[in-house]
């Protein structure tokens, strides 16, 4: 679905709902969204995301089932 797509969807339910608490809610995030800033990285955060990328592309990872395991284990102790 394309952005314009999407936008003419979530429109069409919006005007469709009568529920005061779902407005309220959806009014709140997109008031968020308007006046949030885009969040600056630091010298060192983009030093470990550059880390993770490189692991990454070099197919350094660990399967999601195997990380669970060990996290599971290590909480054992």
């Amino acid at each position: 679905m394309k952005t314009a797509e999407l936008k003419n969807h979530i429109i069409r339910k919006i005007l469709n709902t009568n529920d005061l608490d779902l407005l309220s809610y959806l009014d709140n995030i997109l008031a968020k969204g308007e006046s949030a800033e885009s969040y600056k990285l630091s010298p060192f955060e983009r030093e470990v995301i550059n880390e993770s990328l490189a692991d990454y592309e070099k197919g350094n990872t660990i399967p999601n089932n195997e990380l669970f395991s060990r996290n599971k284990e290590w909480l054992k102790e």
